[in-house]
């Protein structure tokens, strides 16, 4: 046998990079290391009905602040977001109360697993199991090539459901969906804030608990983060919040921070936003999770994707990539300078040297600032943004686009049915998944 062909399968499949979890890993990232072939065609598409969110839009004024064109903090839902390993496509449904397995060349379906409410997460897929929870209180473990329930695990604290925007739901719902790290499992059942919140950790493959906490005054909804030793859930309209993951004792809220939109950096900084509904600008925050402080504020930006220490966003109609590590450094010597001299005092003769050593050092600092901005192009606004090794993939009304990551360049579009807020690059393909419930599939062409 010629052992060049095997060869160049095995490679082939060792760089079919997966897509797992919701965005990629357990930091949400929304970063892959395998850059797509181009061109690609549109080989399937799935519709999947029209998604039923968990909460309604924000409000349209706040009167007491003369403020319109509020922000939504709980939008984690907008569409059937996706899974993709080995061949198979997955997504969960609040359309149908459903996770549906697709054959990822055809778009045909595999299997259907039904729970008893809304699944507002794609499964996490590993070692052939999905995992996913439901607005029905359950978490549930399935067989990833047939759709065979292994184990279902109620979450809340009772069976009871009550009707929600026309459906029946759990009032300790998973609206997390389930994180599985080290052979672990953690997932949420939560509310409101004036209800007990369920933060469990159990064995992925049996189920057994590893431990139960209790919270109070929490409302945990959005996709959970790991970073060292610590796990970050969003709230939404309240800040994130810190547990152990060892125990699930809560450790410190991230301030200066709200909104379900979180991801964590390579350096485990956490970006998130909005901070509130009242903010006039749309704002994305970067805080320290050692300290929870603030570092860095981006206005007029909704999405943020990092890489290897840049970041790209869009603000006011432009898209541009940022050298973000290198901003931090900046920002960290500008404060510093400026506590120094505020220590001095300009009357003081022998302290004027310094004085003037400090302000030059400020002005260099700020210029060199300057230079941190890599690129920047005008560019209309996008609902997600995702990078494929040195691919920028953004999701736009009707339409989404490849740029190269290094210069804004754009690769290559096409036109889908709705906003693009779900985008897996994945094994040689592009799922896009729209808020009208469309699934199109891309594949690089023959």
């Amino acid at each position: 046998m010629n052992p060049i062909p095997l060869l160049l399968i095995l490679c082939a499949v060792a760089s079919a990079t997966p897509w797992p979890t919701y965005r990629h890993d357990n930091r949400r990232s929304g970063v892959s290391p395998e850059a797509l072939t181009l061109p690609l065609k549109e080989v399937w598409t799935h519709d999947g009905g029209a998604p039923q969110q968990a909460w309604t839009g924000p409000a349209k004024w706040d009167a007491y602040s003369k403020n319109d064109g509020l922000q939504s903090m709980r939008n984690f839902d907008p569409c059937h977001f996706t899974t993709a390993i080995n061949g198979l496509i997955y997504f969960g449904s609040s359309a149908d109360n459903a996770v549906h397995c697709l054959d990822a060349k055809t778009g045909k379906e595999k299997w259907l697993h039904f729970t008893n409410s809304s699944v507002r997460f794609p499964p996490t897929i590993e070692d052939n199991k999905a995992w996913f929870g439901s607005d029905d209180g359950f978490v549930y473990c399935a067989d990833a090539l047939t759709g065979k329930t292994l184990w279902k695990k109620r979450a809340a604290p009772t069976d009871r459901l009550i009707p929600s925007n026309g459906k029946l739901i759990s009032p300790w719902p998973v609206r997390t969906g389930v994180t599985v790290e080290n052979g672990r499992a953690w997932f949420a059942a939560s509310l409101l804030p004036w209800k007990t919140s369920y933060l469990w950790c159990v064995d992925s493959n049996s189920a057994e608990d590893a431990y139960l906490t209790e919270h109070s005054e929490v409302t945990l909804q959005g996709a959970m983060l790991t970073g060292g030793a610590q796990l970050y859930i969003p709230q939404g309209r309240a800040a994130p919040i810190a547990f152990d993951q060892e125990n699930g004792k809560r450790t410190k809220q991230i301030g200066q921070a709200g909104g379900v939109f979180c991801l964590l950096t390579e350096d485990n900084q956490l970006i998130a936003g909005p901070p509130n509904q009242k903010e006039q600008n749309e704002q994305i925050r970067i805080a320290d999770t050692s300290s929870g402080k603030r570092l860095t504020t981006f206005n007029n930006t909704t999405r943020v994707v990092v890489s290897k220490g840049k970041a790209i966003l869009h603000s006011v109609d432009k898209l541009q990539c940022l050298d973000l590590t290198r901003k931090g450094e900046l920002e960290a010597a500008i404060a510093a300078t400026e506590g120094a001299l505020k220590k001095l005092d300009p009357k003081v003769e022998e302290q004027k040297p310094e004085i003037e050593k400090l302000k030059k050092s400020l002005i260099q600092s700020q210029t060199d600032l300057k230079g941190c901005l890599l690129w920047q192009i005008d560019h209309p606004t996008p609902v997600e943004l995702i990078i494929a090794g040195n691919q920028l993939i953004a999701g736009l009304n009707n339409e989404v686009v490849i740029l190269e990551a290094s210069s804004g360049k754009q690769l290559w579009k096409a036109p889908v049915k709705g906003r693009a807020y779900g985008l897996t690059p994945a094994e040689g393909r592009l799922i896009v998944s729209t808020d009208l419930g469309y699934i199109h599939t891309f594949a690089a062409k023959p």
